[in-house]
């Protein structure tokens, strides 16, 4: 039986980077948008830190996914985007219960992709 989809309750936009070179030969990486997928997303923790000089704020965010033909190629490089916030994914991993489902366990508040 596979997750009941009110449980998939948040519209994400997954991207992957694209790197190409500035008019001064110096690389760059854009975003482009893969898709957008429901999800859910589950806070696992968070912690203040100070980074150069300016208090900061970082979350753990666990975001599942159902396995489709958006979300089969992410990879750790990917991010996901919901209301503003960037989420770094930290991995890609296998649901223990649901095969049909991906756990993406990610970082929120660090940088900006």
């Amino acid at each position: 039986m596979g997750i009941a989809a009110g449980k998939l309750d948040k519209r994400v936009l997954i991207q992957r980077p694209e790197i190409s070179k500035d008019e001064f030969g110096g690389i760059k990486k854009n975003w482009v948008d893969v898709g957008k997928v429901w999800a859910n997303m589950s806070y696992l923790s968070g912690r203040e830190f100070v980074k150069n000089g300016l208090d900061s704020a970082s979350s753990t965010v666990s975001i599942r996914v159902r396995r489709n033909s958006i979300t089969a190629a992410i990879t750790p490089q990917y991010r996901i985007m919901y209301k503003g916030s960037i989420f770094n994914i930290q991995a890609v991993l296998p649901d223990s219960v649901h095969s049909e489902m991906i756990n993406l366990p990610c970082i929120a508040g660090i940088n900006e992709g």
